[in-house]
């Protein structure tokens, strides 16, 4: 059974849209031609792809122009064709190096021989795999660890949103626990209470 892309976002493609549009400007005004995002928190907030699969490589490539490009584990693309809406993406196999896919794909879109960045320290970009993109690409990346978080700070009415709608729910779910609590309720009566109201 197909579902349609993106079913699972948290946000809508207008959304991370804008997010991307964002970076792409501080891209731009750092003078680089695409940037190679690795933290899965920040991966989340511009496309909205998440997995429990942190042991294996994933990163999203946003060029300062154009479309994304995301490279993941064949296994995990079910779960990226529900939380994304990005019409381009590599996958590789269990066998394969992720290094070598990164820099492959980077060369068949003409990314490899611009001004590239790396967000360092995510989850996904082990040391071998960092050194074996600087032992692949032209000339050494530069750094983008902290971009997205200066961004993510401000919030947009979107997310504001969904922060009240989360502040609400929970608040609720208090409330009605609260209010199961009495002697003889068990914890899981507390807690049904809790999450029906949630």
């Amino acid at each position: 059974m197909t579902h349609p892309r993106g079913i699972d976002m948290a946000f809508d493609a207008a959304e991370f849209a804008a997010r991307q549009a964002r970076v792409q400007a501080a891209l731009g005004a750092r003078g680089l031609d695409a940037a190679v995002f690795t933290g899965p928190e920040n991966i989340f907030w511009l496309c909205g792809q998440q997995t429990p699969g942190y042991y294996t490589f994933q990163a999203l490539v946003l060029p300062a122009r154009g479309d994304p490009v995301f490279i993941l584990r064949a296994l995990e693309e079910p779960n990226f064709l529900r939380n994304t809406v990005i019409a381009d993406s590599v996958t590789y196999g269990d066998g394969e190096a992720a290094a070598e896919v990164l820099v492959a794909t980077l060369r068949a879109r003409g990314l490899d021989q611009g001004r590239l960045a790396i967000e360092k320290g995510g989850w996904f970009l082990t040391i071998a795999l960092y050194e074996a993109l600087l032992a692949a690409l032209p000339r050494p990346p530069g750094d983008v660890t902290g971009l997205v978080e200066s961004l993510r700070r401000v919030k947009s009415p979107s997310e504001i949103a969904a922060i009240e709608r989360a502040v609400a729910q929970s608040e609720a779910g208090v409330l009605a626990g609260l209010a199961a609590i009495r002697p003889g309720a068990s914890e899981n009566a507390v807690v049904a209470a809790m999450m029906q109201a949630a």
